[in-house]
């Protein structure tokens, strides 16, 4: 005795039948005329012309926004630094960086002093204070001193004892962060100097 033949097998939304070698539509009448959901909208050019235009405009507006809106261009910042450091300490010692700014430019969001540059001061000393009303942020390595206004000029002293003896050669960077952007000064904004430390 023979198998009866297995049911057809019915596309999921129930329109179209396997017949072994292609699917086929359930109705073997098709109409030759859409229906009245189908019929293509009439669309005028006046219409089509509006759509473009408010992209184009859309799209303007969004370029001007990205390319001179949001930011304030300062790619480099205008600004005088000058400092002092100690040169010869002892481990477990005093010891200090003082770091002048005068902003020449547009207001800085937040200044910054970069301690990690060079043989790293921050890895090598105990901050033990700092007079300039700055955060000390431990894991970037840095201090936070808060906005510098236009025409300003900012000193901080930083005092700090040292962990490790040797010769090293340090380095303080100021910097502005705006948000996720961090901007230097377009002449040197960095102070270097030579420091031994002895046991």
């Amino acid at each position: 005795m023979s198998q009866p033949p297995p049911p057809p097998q019915v596309s999921p939304d129930g329109k179209f039948y396997w017949d072994g070698q292609r699917w086929v539509p359930m109705q073997h009448q098709m109409s030759a005329q859409p229906s009245a959901t189908q019929r293509a909208v009439a669309t005028s050019h006046r219409a089509r012309n509006l759509g473009i235009g408010c992209t184009v405009t859309v799209v303007g507006v969004v370029i001007i926004a990205l390319v001179g809106g949001g930011h304030s261009n300062k790619s480099t910042l205008k600004w005088d630094v000058s400092g002092r450091a100690i040169r010869s300490s002892e481990v477990g010692g005093s010891d200090a960086v003082q770091i002048t700014v005068k902003n020449n430019g547009p207001k800085a969001s937040n200044f910054i002093i970069y301690l990690n540059s060079g043989d790293d001061w921050f890895k090598h000393h105990v901050i033990t204070g700092n007079d300039g009303d700055c955060t000390i942020n431990k894991d970037l390595e840095r201090l936070e001193c808060g906005p510098l206004e236009s025409g300003e000029t900012k000193t901080v002293n930083i005092d700090g004892s040292p962990k490790d003896a040797g010769n090293f050669d340090f380095e303080a960077a100021a910097a502005d962060q705006e948000g996720s952007d961090v901007f230097y000064p377009v002449e040197d904004g960095v102070l270097t100097w030579s420091e031994t430390v002895t046991a």
